[in-house]
């Protein structure tokens, strides 16, 4: 699983970081703004999972979502409640409060786990595609038909 922390306040982000790998996930990318996420979004594939602060260095975290279109998973860790309806209204697992709770940290990750698998996307080769127009598959009909005529199978 491929999981990244953003948070400003960074002996925050390393006690989340040490309380995922409790959990056996390595959270390797940690992230400390709005235009530092930016710019790693528009760089990077996005991740599984994102731990993400509410309240960062330069702005909101929301206004990240404003400018990059991101389908990864999120759960807010924030000293905030406030902002949980407009949590909700992103891709949003879970809201935890600061201090984070092992227990509500364990279970975020396993509602996370426990969700219903994101669509895959298919990817075709244009070759594949272009054989698929040009020689298209061969059924294989029936090329004689037994057809009763009067009394007798023809």
């Amino acid at each position: 699983m491929n999981v990244i922390i953003i948070e400003d306040e960074k002996p925050s982000a390393r006690r989340l970081q040490r309380m995922l790998k409790a959990l056996h996930i390595e959270a390797d990318t940690m992230l400390h703004s709005v235009e530092e996420s930016i710019e790693w979004f528009q760089k990077n594939q996005h991740p599984d999972l994102i731990f993400l602060d509410i309240q960062l260095s330069d702005g909101l975290s929301f206004e990240i979502f404003e400018t990059i279109d991101i389908k990864s998973a999120v759960i807010f860790t924030t000293a905030y409640d406030e902002y949980a309806l407009q949590a909700f209204k992103l891709n949003s697992i879970d809201y935890l409060l600061k201090p984070i709770d092992e227990a509500e940290l364990k279970k975020a990750v396993e509602k996370y786990n426990g969700r219903a698998p994101q669509q895959q996307t298919v990817t075709l080769d244009f070759n594949d595609i272009k054989n698929l127009l040009v020689n298209p598959l061969e059924r294989d009909y029936k090329k004689r038909f037994s057809v009763k005529v009067g009394q007798h199978l023809k």
